[in-house]
C-alpha cells in the first residue's frame, strides 16, 4: 500500500500540469455539452431549452452591434424602434469579448454561448495552477475538478452572463495577490492594481477588492515603514485608475450626468427598494419596485414624454433615468432607515444562502432562468463546500499562508449584496475562493487520514 501511494505521489508530482490541463478540456466539454444538447438555444422560453432574454440579451446584440460599429448603443432601443441611444447598461469587456468573435463571424446566440465556455476552461486551468503552486499537486488538481464539476460556475458559461467572464478574472486577481505576497515589489503592486481593474471592467462591484484586498495586504505588511505601506497603496490605486480611465472618460463625453462602469447602479438599486423587497417572502431579493411604488407619475413630471407610448415618447439618455432612479431609491431607504440593518443582513444571507435558500432556489429557474436541476445541485455543492472551506482555512493558517485575498471576497460581496439585493450569482467570487480552500482541505484530508499516514502533531 505504501509503495501504491508513493508511486501515485510521483506520477501526480511530474504529470500535475497536464491533468489540471486535462480537467480543464474536460470541463470544456462538458460546458459545450450543455450549450448544444443539455439545454440548447431556442426562442420558445421552454423549460429544457434557452431562451436569450435579460443581461444576456443586452450582452449579445450589444457585441453584434459593436462588431458593425455602433459602439455602446442601447441594443433594445435600435433593434425595436431604430434609435441609437448611448448605453452603459453593463462594464463594458464582456460585450467586447462577444464583439471579437462576432467580428469574426461567430455572432449567433449559440456561437456566443460556445465562445463563453472558453472562460470556463480558463477557471477551470487557471485556479487548479494557482492552488498547486499554493499548496500540493493534488489540491491543484482536485481544484480544477471542483471548478469543472461546479454548476453554479457552468450556468454562467451558458447563459451568456458577464460573470462567465468574471470568474477567470477573479483567479487572475488571486494570482496577482499572492506573486505580490511571495514578493512585494512595486512591480506586482501595480500589475494587482491593473488586473483589479480589469475585473472590475466585467463586474463594477471588483472595485472594492481595492479596499478589502489591497489595503490589508499591505499596511499588514512586516519590516516597511508606514511610508512604504502608503506608497505602494497609491501605486496600486494609480495603476486600476489608468486602466479604468478611458471607459471611465469615455462614458463622461456621452452622458449627461456623471457615469462611472455603468450607468445603472440607481436602476440596480430601485430593485430592491421597496416594502415588497423589505419585507415578506421576497424580502432581501429583488421585484420590479418602480411599479409597486407607482413612480410613473413623478417620472413623467421630472422626464416629460418618458412615459408616452409610441412615437410619441421622449427618450432620455441612460444616466438621466438612472439618476431618477437612485433619487427614489435613496429616498425609500432614508425613509424606512430603521429597518435597513435587517434588509441588508437578509439581502446577505440570500447571497450566501443563509437566509430563505429555498425560496432563492426557486427564484433562481423561475425567475433568473438558471434551471431547477443545476440549480437545486448547485446548492447542495456549496453546502458541502461549507465545512471543507473552514478546513482548508485552518490548513492555510497552520501552513503560514496568507488567507488575506480569499478571504477579502467575502466583504467584497457582502458589500454589493447589502446595498442592492442578495443574489446567487452574486456570489462567484466567493464560490471560487471556497473551492480553492476546499481542495486543499480535500488534499490534506486524504493525505493525513490514509491508512498508511505517518504520525504527524
Amino acid at each position: 500500500m505504501a509503495n501504491m501511494m508513493a508511486r501515485l505521489r510521483q506520477l501526480i508530482g511530474t504529470r500535475a500540469v497536464q491533468i489540471i490541463v486535462g480537467v480543464g478540456l474536460a470541463g470544456w466539454f462538458l460546458r459545450i455539452a450543455a450549450v448544444l444538447w443539455y439545454r440548447p438555444t431556442c426562442t420558445t422560453g421552454a423549460a429544457d431549452c434557452y431562451t436569450l432574454a435579460g443581461d444576456a440579451y443586452y450582452h449579445h446584440h450589444q457585441a453584434d452591434l459593436i462588431s458593425k460599429g455602433h459602439w455602446f448603443i442601447n441594443p433594445h432601443e435600435y433593434i425595436v424602434n431604430g434609435h441609437i441611444i448611448d448605453s452603459a447598461g453593463d462594464p463594458p469587456l464582456y460585450a467586447l469579448y462577444l464583439a471579437f468573435w462576432s467580428r469574426l463571424g461567430l455572432d449567433g446566440v449559440t456561437d456566443h454561448r460556445l465562445v463563453s465556455t472558453l472562460a470556463g476552461f480558463a477557471l477551470i486551468v487557471s485556479l487548479g495552477l494557482l492552488v498547486r503552486r499554493l499548496a500540493s499537486d493534488l489540491a491543484g488538481i482536485i481544484a480544477a475538478v471542483l471548478a469543472a464539476l461546479h454548476p453554479l460556475m457552468w450556468i454562467n458559461d451558458m447563459m451568456l452572463l458577464s460573470e462567465g467572464l468574471y470568474q477567470p478574472l477573479i483567479v487572475a486577481v488571486l494570482w496577482a495577490g499572492y506573486a505580490w505576497i511571495e514578493k512585494p515589489t512595486t512591480k506586482r503592486i501595480v500589475i494587482l492594481g491593473a488586473v483589479i481593474s480589469v475585473a472590475a471592467l466585467t463586474r463594477a462591484e471588483a472595485l472594492a477588492l481595492f479596499g478589502f484586498m489591497v489595503i490589508p495586504l499591505v499596511w499588514w505588511l512586516s519590516d516597511v515603514d508606514w511610508r512604504e505601506k502608503l506608497r505602494q497603496i497609491v501605486l496600486c490605486g494609480l495603476a486600476g485608475l489608468i486602466v479604468l480611465s478611458p471607459w471611465v472618460i469615455y462614458n463622461n463625453l456621452r452622458f449627461e450626468d456623471p457615469v462611472t462602469l455603468s450607468a445603472v447602479p440607481g436602476t440596480v438599486m430601485m430593485a430592491g427598494s421597496c416594502d415588497e423587497a423589505w419585507s415578506g417572502e421576497a424580502m432581501g431579493f429583488w421585484t420590479v419596485c418602480f411599479d409597486s411604488r407607482e413612480l410613473w407619475d413623478e417620472l413623467e413630471a421630472e422626464l416629460p414624454g418618458s412615459t408616452l407610448r409610441g412615437e410619441s415618447r421622449v427618450v432620455y439618455d441612460e444616466s438621466v433615468f438612472d439618476s431618477f432612479n437612485r433619487k427614489y431609491a435613496l429616498e425609500y431607504t432614508t425613509e424606512n432607515w430603521e429597518r435597513f440593518g435587517v434588509v441588508a443582513v437578509a439581502r446577505m444571507g440570500r447571497s450566501l444562502e443563509l437566509f430563505k435558500p429555498g425560496h432563492s432556489l426557486r427564484l433562481n429557474y423561475q425567475v433568473e432562468g438558471r434551471w431547477e436541476e443545476p440549480s437545486t445541485f448547485g446548492l447542495g455543492f456549496y453546502y458541502a463546500l461549507l465545512p471543507l472551506t473552514i478546513i482548508g482555512g485552518m490548513v492555510f493558517w497552520r501552513r503560514g499562508i496568507r488567507l488575506t485575498p480569499l478571504l477579502s471576497m467575502w466583504p467584497t460581496i457582502m458589500l454589493a449584496s447589502a446595498i442592492t439585493f442578495g443574489l446567487t450569482r452574486y456570489r462567484v467570487p466567493i464560490d471560487i475562493a471556497m473551492m480553492a480552500m476546499s481542495a486543499v482541505a480535500i488534499s490534506w484530508l486524504f493525505e493525513h487520514l490514509r491508512p498508511d499516514a505517518e504520525p504527524h502533531n
